[in-house]
């Protein structure tokens, strides 16, 4: 049959989940609707008004006070207008007012329904109040605006007086700053001297250059004693004021003139006696003697005049122009010594002054500090008087920054609650709450779903897909079956792809589940019925040991069976039974067993399904649930492959891909999946087969005659 789109599937899975959420959010906006109090709202305006203030500075500058941060002053009036204290204020105006007997709304009441909106692009604040009674609602909100203008007044009022306060107390230390720094002032002015720092510096600046011209002057004097020395030097031959003084007293003293003179005569006598005579000669060594006592004796009367011993240079001062040349040397020495030290005087006193002259900036630094901190404190001395006296203005008017510009009047018709908004908002949450209920069963939704999502799921492809039948199946019902063309061609259509899979070679298949309740067992009988219909020799082997329904839906006895040909006890044409449909036998399970695995595991399993398979065109093995039991693995090994039946909203997904992924971890070969409606009707018609499955050992020792003993 056609598939209908997943999404169809999925809302037709969980339609009646999805409707009962849209029609419990529905529901629930028509009970708000009825139990709901409608209500009244009412508004009023206020304008923040900065050209309303004080005629005073001050009173301007506290109504138009920047608030802290980067916050908008119109939305923190806004937040002022909700506050309690101003709401229990406009209770009180009410209160004052005869009103008769109508009582009035807490203060908690009234916050919970006021609304303070700021009107875009203005300063005009609209506030909003609702309540059951249309005239309270009036009333409220045109009090809540006279108090806020109340509000506003006393706020700037109560500022002027906290800074009327606190100027008053700040004014005489103000005075007592200013009186120390004006004595501070004087005495650093006392302590250097300074009357003016123009007029010092112009009277220091005149002081420097007379020293620096008369250093000019001087400098240049003594250049020219200098030069002048240094030629009487050169003519005189000394080396200094001592040495021209010595030169000149040598040469002054006559006995000392006599003494050069005999020296010399004595010189001149040694040197013509000794180019005549040799040294030897008595005349020669008595002269030599002479001259040496005179020349002792002329030492002797130089150190008198010479008591330093001090070297004699240049010519001696014996003649009046060379005491004249030495006097004027020694005149000219003593005046540039002088004039030396009266330029060194003068370059101290030029240094002294260029020193204080350096000084000048930091003292015009410090003198202009205390100048500044004299002049700072007469400032705020005069600023705080001139704001004391704008304080006592802006605290004696009545001015507030706020206006009433729309007072409310009692509404006519109810502001909420609003039916259509109520019951758009509950169709809106209904529709999103049905998609979540849907959302939510797909999320928690642990098993197989259509076709479409089973091959999406599992990742295998799908043989068939049977419809839904009675899953009530006996002989009968299986005739009136394979009468029904319609009902038998998802059967045949099933063969058909597993011929075509297998080459045209198929033998042997084994039907099987991952859990029980799939209908396989009917799928493998129904298929066995159409196999035999197609004129093939088919044998259907129940080989389901934990659950055998086979014998059932035929009305057979269980035993001979499986076991028993597996166990030898009889061969596989004497244990298979006909059904009644031509070319269609069955093979029961048997007797029962402690231990069924050992009958699929043993070798004799694997001779059996090789001579079925020689007998038969078609062996259709129905074996246990593959997730509860390894039958199918054993079995494969001798088959073509296994098909899977998957029963939609039953299979469990998460058993299934791991049971998936293990069979094929370990080899077995998964033809595909049939995609089956019909679950096994679990059912006993004859025998005591129920009884012996439940209570297999109470079975064995009443010694029913349908049962044989335990083989093992």
């Amino acid at each position: 049959m056609n598939e209908m789109p997943l999404l169809t599937i999925v809302i037709k899975r969980n339609f009646w989940n999805a409707l009962a959420a849209f029609t419990s959010a529905i529901g629930a906006s028509l009970i708000y609707l009825v139990i709901t109090q409608p209500l009244y709202q009412a508004s009023s305006r206020l304008i923040l008004d900065e050209r309303r203030t004080s005629v005073s500075e001050l009173g301007r500058n506290l109504a138009t006070a920047p608030v802290p941060g980067n916050a908008n002053p119109i939305a923190t009036q806004a937040e002022l207008v909700t506050s309690k204290q101003l709401v229990v204020r406009a209770l009180s105006l009410i209160q004052n007012v005869d009103r008769g007997q109508k009582p009035l709304p807490t203060a908690d009441e009234v916050k919970g329904r006021l609304q303070v909106k700021i009107l875009p692009a203005t300063n005009i604040l609209e506030v909003i109040y609702q309540n059951p009674d249309p005239r309270m609602a009036a009333e409220v909100v045109n009090a809540i605006a006279r108090a806020t203008v109340q509000e506003s007044g006393e706020s700037i009022r109560r500022e002027a007086f906290s800074v009327r306060q606190f100027i008053e107390s700040q004014i005489p230390q103000q005075e007592g700053k200013l009186q120390r720094a004006e004595a501070e002032e004087s005495r650093f002015k006392a302590s250097r001297g300074v009357i003016s720092i123009d007029t010092q510096s112009n009277s220091l600046v005149a002081s420097l250059t007379t020293i620096e011209d008369q250093e000019r002057t001087l400098i240049a004097q003594l250049q020219e004693a200098q030069l002048k020395n240094e030629r009487l030097q050169r003519v005189t031959g000394v080396d200094g004021v001592e040495s021209a003084y010595i030169s000149s007293r040598v040469g002054q003293d006559e006995e000392l003139k006599d003494l050069r003179r005999r020296l010399s005569e004595m010189d001149a006598q040694v040197a013509d006696k000794r180019s005549r005579l040799a040294d030897q000669n008595p005349e020669m060594l008595d002269l030599i003697q002479k001259r040496d006592e005179t020349r002792t004796l002329y030492r002797q009367k130089l150190a008198r005049v010479n008591p330093r011993n001090q070297t004699v240079s240049g010519t001696m001062a014996s003649d009046d122009l060379s005491r004249n040349l030495m006097a004027a040397y020694i005149a000219g020495e003593v005046d540039r010594s002088a004039m030396s030290e009266k330029l060194k005087a003068l370059e101290n006193q030029r240094k002294s002054l260029q020193a204080s002259i350096a000084q000048l900036p930091a003292v015009q630094r410090i003198l202009n500090t205390l100048v500044r901190r004299r002049e700072t404190e007469a400032e705020t001395l005069k600023l705080l008087k001139n704001n004391l006296e704008q304080a006592r203005i802006a605290e004696a008017q009545l001015v507030s920054n706020v206006r009433i510009v729309g007072l409310a009047t009692p509404p006519s018709t109810p502001n909420s609650p609003k039916p259509r908004s109520i019951l758009l908002l509950g169709a809106a949450f209904g529709f999103i709450s049905a998609i979540g209920i849907v959302l939510l069963g797909e999320m928690l939704r642990n098993t197989v779903g259509s076709a479409r999502e089973a091959e999406t799921q599992l990742k295998l492809p799908i043989l068939s897909t049977l419809p839904r039948l009675s899953p009530e199946l006996d002989r009968e019902f299986l005739e009136s079956f394979l009468d029904n063309s319609i009902a038998i061609e998802p059967y045949r259509k099933l063969l058909k792809t597993l011929e075509s899979n297998s080459d045209n070679n198929l033998k042997a298949i084994i039907l099987s589940s991952i859990v029980d309740e799939e209908g396989k067992s009917n799928v493998a009988a129904r298929l066995a019925s159409v196999s035999a219909m197609l004129s093939r020799r088919t044998l259907l082997i129940d080989a389901d040991l934990s659950r055998p329904l086979q014998q059932n839906f035929f009305d057979l006895p269980a035993i001979p069976g499986l076991i028993d040909v597996v166990s030898g006890s009889i061969p596989l044409l004497s244990a298979v039974k006909s059904t009644g449909i031509p070319n269609l036998e069955i093979l029961t399970t048997g007797q029962w067993l402690k231990r069924p695995a050992q009958v699929l595991e043993a070798a004799a399993m694997s001779t059996l399904l090789t001579e079925a398979k020689n007998m038969y065109d078609l062996v259709i093995i129905d074996a246990a649930a593959v997730s509860l039991y390894s039958d199918v693995m054993t079995l494969s090994q001798q088959t073509n492959g296994l098909v899977l039946v998957v029963r939609p909203e039953i299979t469990p997904k998460a058993i299934a891909l791991q049971t998936i992924a293990e069979l094929k971890g370990c080899g077995t070969k998964i033809l595909g999946m049939v995609i089956n409606e019909t679950p096994d009707a679990v059912r006993i018609h004859n025998s005591n087969l129920m009884h012996e499955l439940v209570n297999p050992l109470e079975t064995i020792t009443e010694n029913h005659s349908e049962r044989p003993l335990e083989r093992t």
